[in-house]
């Protein structure tokens, strides 16, 4: 895990509506047929790439993902929320993954 970034529960709290938006251009543009192949890709990846710049990890598209990079009791773990969820309420270390997902 880079360490580059990490997100306090506030701080990725923050960010939710700057993901949020993101996440759902990216399932726009996954859907999007006016535009050929090559361009739609172009455009998925710089949205991708977006979130990798703010240290976000995209770990699955079509349910919206991501993890959010942070320490818990002095470790590396993730703060994972889903396009659907209402807020960060759930977290997981760096050696689980979703389905080991504890409540904050």
């Amino acid at each position: 895990m880079d360490m580059a970034r990490s997100y306090t529960v506030d701080e990725a709290r923050a960010t939710l509506p700057t993901v949020r938006a993101t996440l759902i251009q990216l399932a726009l543009e996954r859907r999007r047929t006016d535009l050929d192949r090559d361009e739609r890709r172009s455009t998925v990846q710089a949205l991708v790439d977006h979130l990798a710049s703010l240290g976000i990890v995209l770990r699955d598209l079509d349910s919206g993902l991501v993890d959010f990079p942070t320490v818990r009791d002095g470790e590396p773990a993730w703060l994972c929320w889903r396009l659907d969820d209402p807020d960060i309420a759930y977290w997981h270390s760096t050696r689980e993954g979703y389905a080991s997902r504890r409540a904050l």
